[in-house]
């Protein structure tokens, strides 16, 4: 029988891994916490779509994600800031489902800074996500898909991009073993600038 991990039956240790687990998934393309399925209201009916985790500050317990200012869940979030991100390894038998309320940070430029010219290619689109049209297309300017646009070409997207900024308040942490599986939940009690975080053991 497999051997458990220190995190076992410890929520300190397991929080830690959480850390852990959403900071790497930021800088490791490969893992699969670099995604995440991000869920928001659309009036009383929930949709969800996979993005890219960009960010996680474990300090404050916050995430970024990146969208096109255009798309529809920008509008959604305006509408309503509750919104979840599900993450899933399916070797590491781990999911942590993260609940919280969304910030809009459009045309931030410490984030667009860091993006690369043939990423900022994503935002020069004409036409707002979700657009139908006649015939397959990216959406963005024919000349872009096999060279990166200038500085000067790809600076028309920053009007486009935006950051969604989510501020975490509840954390479950779900382990499955064949020794038992094990559940947790991390309330992010905050107050002003500072928190403190309220750590129990669930029934899985």
């Amino acid at each position: 029988m497999k051997e458990v991990p220190k995190f076992y039956n410890d929520l300190d240790l397991t929080l830690k891994e959480i850390e852990y687990l959403l900071s790497r998934g930021v800088k490791d393309r490969k893992s699969c916490f670099h995604y995440t399925i991000l869920s928001t209201v659309n009036n009383k009916t929930p949709e969800s779509r996979t993005v890219i985790l960009r960010s996680f500050n474990k300090d404050v317990f916050e995430l970024n994600i990146h969208s096109d200012s255009r798309s529809e869940k920008i509008n959604q979030i305006e509408a309503n800031k509750n919104v979840s991100c599900l993450f899933y390894d399916d070797k590491k038998k781990i999911q942590i489902r993260i609940n919280g309320q969304a910030k809009i940070e459009k045309s931030y430029q410490p984030s667009w800074e860091k993006l690369t010219n043939w990423s900022k290619r994503c935002y020069l689109s004409e036409n707002k996500p979700g657009t139908e049209v006649g015939k397959p297309s990216s959406g963005f300017p024919d000349r872009f898909v096999n060279e990166s646009p200038t500085d000067k070409d790809s600076i028309e997207g920053l009007k486009n991009f935006s950051v969604i900024k989510v501020i975490i308040s509840r954390i479950e942490w779900l382990y499955l073993a064949s020794q038992g599986h094990r559940r947790a939940i991390f309330k992010i009690l905050r107050e002003g600038s500072s928190y403190k975080i309220d750590k129990k053991w669930l029934i899985p």
